[in-house]
């Protein structure tokens, strides 16, 4: 019958105790880490929603016919005159 197989060396346990980086933070530190970390989730979530926007847009303008595209660039231009 076989055995599960073991390991010719023993596991070595590491001489300094594993210690997170946020641990060694003050309460105040922490906070401004976190308030920082959010604020790059929202950038790069606001990002993420823009380029989907971009990406949705582009999608609709090529599924335009060629006389669409441009009234459609007669009407964005008149807007933008005023």
């Amino acid at each position: 019958m076989c055995s599960t197989p073991k390991t010719s060396l023993a596991a070595k346990m590491p001489e300094t105790p594993f210690r997170s980086f946020m641990a060694s933070m003050t309460l105040a530190q922490r906070k401004r880490f976190a308030e920082v970390a959010n604020r790059a989730q929202e950038r790069r979530d606001s990002t993420e929603h823009y380029r989907q926007g971009l990406s949705s847009q582009h999608k609709s303008v090529t599924s335009l016919s060629l006389w669409e595209k441009f009234k459609q660039l007669c009407i964005q231009t008149v807007n933008l005159m005023g």
